[in-house]
C-alpha cells in the first residue's frame, strides 16, 4: 500500500489509536502482501466534469456505490465505465461556461453545493 495511503488512515484513525509509531508497522504489514484499487468521489466528479456535467457530493457518493454494486473483479474497472454510469443515472447539472473554463485551464474540478430547499 502507498505509504501516502497509510499516512491517511493513520490521520483517521487519530483519534481512536493512542500511537501511530505502533500502528504504522501494523498497517504496513497488513498491507504488503494486498494492492488497493482506491476509487474516490473526486473521481466521480472530474470524470463528470469532463462530460460537462456537475454533481454533489452527495451524487458522486451514489454513483460511486452503485458502481461498486456492480463491480466485476474478472473486468475491472475502467474510466468509461465511470462515464457511462454518470451519463446513466441522469444525475447532476451542466457545467456553466466559467466552470468548465477554470477545469479546462486550471484543473479545478467542479463540485456542487447541496440543494437548498
Amino acid at each position: 500500500m502507498p505509504v501516502n495511503l497509510i499516512d491517511e488512515l493513520l490521520k483517521a484513525l487519530k483519534p481512536a489509536i493512542k500511537s501511530q509509531r505502533q500502528v504504522r508497522p501494523l498497517l504496513e504489514q497488513f498491507w504488503s502482501d494486498k494492492i488497493v484499487l482506491l476509487w474516490t468521489s473526486e473521481h466521480i466528479h472530474r470524470a463528470a466534469n469532463e462530460q460537462k456535467t456537475v454533481l454533489t457530493e452527495a451524487q458522486a457518493r451514489q454513483i460511486l456505490h452503485a458502481l461498486h454494486a456492480h463491480y466485476d473483479r474478472q473486468y475491472g474497472l475502467k474510466w468509461e465505465d465511470v462515464a457511462e454510469k454518470i451519463k446513466d443515472s441522469g444525475l447532476g447539472r451542466d457545467i456553466i461556461k466559467i466552470e468548465l473554463k477554470r477545469f479546462i485551464n486550471q484543473d479545478v474540478v467542479v463540485v456542487d453545493g447541496p440543494r437548498r430547499s
